[in-house]
């Protein structure tokens, strides 16, 4: 089995030796190390070319995540895919039981529980609603599964996954028009048909609280998260967990978009979300602009206490 890393690195000075020598330092040696370098204005480029780590360095210009990502998969000669993210990083067996689980299976991809860590790399806590109620190794789960697992505590880790590279060039890798949430939008099109692995066991540090993170844009973030959904609806239609993922995602971004957002992003969701919203909730939306300032106190009055009930799950 050999495994390709590819790592997008944009302005991740701070981070990126610190990943590499993640990677560096695994039980099982990854087959190559690829990092593309998406065109940073701080020192990366200096860092990646002083670590000392045995890698191939590919340059960009400004592709987003999913371009860089893209560029590192085209050149990457591995059977298997492993993503990571500049700001993360890999525990020292987490390609060891990626390689142990899937060695023999005919799954497509994997995906690990991970850590939240701050930006010095200490655990913090994770929001109960975040953590899968898993508690051993899952193989041969059917794509199924994981709508169902969207709508119970958990959280899509990036830097936890892999992918069987056959299959991900059969599907077409990123789409670059999805400017966030490709990761998802990926993983639903790997995924259909076939079947993939989870490991409960923390094997990665995610970061949470990285300054600029693309996460943080909270109405945008949404906005592509539904974007993705509906644009794989076809292929999971009639699966119940499904329409319940897209009926969510439609509420939280017209929320989003009406409490944070500006009017041109209010706009937008509106056009993208409205079908999918049920009839009181359209209704809301007509009277909740004429009335905004109103309406917005009482919308984020609601979500304190939707949040409080969250902290105290």
């Amino acid at each position: 089995m050999r495994i390709s890393v590819v790592i997008p690195c944009f302005n991740a000075e701070p981070w990126i030796e610190i990943a590499l020598r993640s990677v560096a330092t695994q039980t099982v040696a990854a087959h190559e190390i690829i990092v593309v370098d998406d065109g940073s204005s701080d020192a990366s480029l200096t860092k990646i070319k002083e670590s000392g780590v045995p890698l191939r360095l590919i340059q960009t210009n400004r592709a987003n995540g999913a371009g860089a990502r893209n560029a590192g998969i085209a050149v990457a000669t591995g059977d298997w895919i492993a993503l990571l993210d500049a700001d993360d990083v890999w525990y020292p067996r987490h390609l060891e039981r990626a390689a142990g689980l899937l060695r023999g299976s005919t799954d497509v991809a994997y995906m690990a529980s991970h850590d939240w860590v701050d930006l010095e790399g200490a655990v913090i806590p994770i929001p109960d609603c975040f953590v899968a109620q898993i508690e051993e190794p899952l193989t041969g789960a059917s794509a199924a599964r994981f709508l169902q697992l969207m709508n119970e505590p958990f959280h899509f880790g990036h830097s936890t996954v892999l992918y069987r590279a056959d299959r991900l060039r059969a599907v077409g890798a990123f789409d670059t028009e999805q400017r966030r949430r490709h990761d998802l939008d990926l993983w639903l099109r790997m995924i259909h048909g076939h079947t993939w692995t989870y490991d409960p066991e923390r094997t990665v540090g995610y970061r949470e609280a990285t300054p600029g993170s693309i996460s943080k844009a909270i109405v945008n973030a949404e906005y592509f998260h539904l974007r993705s959904l509906l644009k794989n609806s076809a292929r999971f239609a009639g699966e119940p967990h499904f329409e319940r993922q897209i009926t969510g995602s439609a509420r939280r971004l017209m929320g989003l978009a009406f409490v944070d957002g500006e009017g041109s992003e209010f706009a937008s969701a509106s056009q993208l979300a409205w079908p999918y919203l049920s009839k009181r909730m359209q209704a809301w939306y007509r009277w909740a602009p004429r009335v905004a300032p109103l309406a917005r106190r009482a919308m984020q009055w609601r979500r304190r206490i939707v949040m409080r009930g969250v902290g105290a799950s």
